[in-house]
């Protein structure tokens, strides 16, 4: 499987930490140390009419760019996947209503419920579509978080280890045009794993999803309030994710026989600034290798790892590391979900 075509997309103007610490009543410079985030991005309902709204809107956006950077039409298209954790309804299938918006019809299309780990899952499907015989095909991983947000009467009634949780997320899509011909330009995979390891162990992360208009509003003593989207374990996280990122490395290094420290581009887990740092430094990835967004974009769930390669692709373009080997691991809390990716890239035919 070739990766031909890829995209990020962004909603709005970024949300700063003191955007953040006005709307939670935190510290800006608390923030800052705790998550290593600077900014996020979010949808918005009266956001100008050009500015994605929806995670439908996100999607059809980063299809767009991506066909357009891969430079094939909608119409070559033999199958489209959609992961998501926040869907815009649950009928009709968001994904759907992006395949009549882009134009897509008469083919299979595929919506995986999934967070941190949906990107890889996304691909993980599709190289098994092509696999089976279809030529060519879109994978695009969009969340819409700020739906998910406490309503200002349950904010008060929150810990700020608790509300810390909201600053770590933002709004965004990416995508990937997927190809079974290996030969020609982009990324060509050379090992891709995908895997639950979490029987008998607790999740460390729910969430309820109330689809696009957000959480309904209940009575409360003190008036209406919205239900809270979930809970997540911070603590376990914290401890696991680094854990597992470093079995991931492991593994795909002993798969291709390259050493970490000699590839190119290292895609380390996106959980926070201050986490993937730490990752970074635990597994001795230098800076210069390690290709990071989340600082800037916030947790984007679904869509980190397109971004991730999208920012890849952007420094292969400039001529940094052409030709050189890409590292992808994700780690999804929720229940414990491992995936990872290892990619070459190439100019043209091998």
């Amino acid at each position: 499987m070739r990766l031909t075509g890829f995209s990020e997309v962004l909603p709005g103007e970024p949300v700063t930490n003191r955007d953040m610490a006005e709307r939670f009543g935190l510290h800006e410079k608390w923030l800052d140390m705790m998550t290593g985030n600077r900014t996020r991005y979010f949808c918005a309902t009266d956001s100008p009419p050009s500015v994605p709204k929806s995670t439908g809107d996100l999607a059809v956006a980063a299809a767009t760019a991506a066909l357009a950077d891969a430079d094939v039409d909608v119409a070559s298209l033999d199958f489209l996947v959609l992961t998501t954790a926040s869907p815009d309804h649950l009928m009709p299938a968001t994904v759907n209503l992006v395949a009549d918006r882009i134009g897509l019809n008469d083919v299979p299309t595929f919506q995986l419920m999934s967070g941190c780990a949906g990107a890889l899952t996304g691909l993980y499907t599709a190289r098994a579509l092509l696999a089976s015989g279809l030529r060519r095909g879109l994978v695009i991983g969009a969340d819409t978080c700020l739906n998910f947000f406490p309503s200002s009467g349950q904010i008060e009634a929150m810990s700020p280890a608790e509300l810390i949780n909201f600053a770590l997320f933002g709004d965004g899509a990416g995508a990937a045009v997927v190809d079974a011909d290996p030969d020609g330009p982009g990324l060509l995979v050379e090992h891709l794993f995908l895997r639950t390891t979490g029987m008998g162990r607790k999740p460390a992360q729910t969430a309820r999803w109330f689809g696009v208009e957000g959480a309904p509003l209940l009575d409360g003593p003190d008036g209406p309030y919205r239900e809270s989207w979930g809970e997540e374990d911070y603590k376990a996280i914290e401890h696991h994710v680094p854990e597992h990122a470093e079995s991931i490395f492991k593994e795909l290094t002993a798969e291709t026989g390259w050493q970490l420290d000699e590839v190119e581009h290292v895609l380390l887990p996106q959980l926070n600034g201050v986490m993937t740092d730490s990752i970074r430094k635990r597994l001795g990835v230098r800076p210069e290798q390690a290709v990071n967004c989340v600082a800037d974009t916030g947790n984007n769930g679904n869509a980190v790892p397109f971004i991730q390669l999208n920012r890849a692709m952007r420094r292969i373009r400039s001529g940094l590391g052409v030709e050189g080997r890409l590292l992808v691991a994700n780690v999804e809390s929720s229940k414990w979900i491992t995936s990872g990716l290892a990619l070459r890239h190439q100019n043209g035919a091998r």
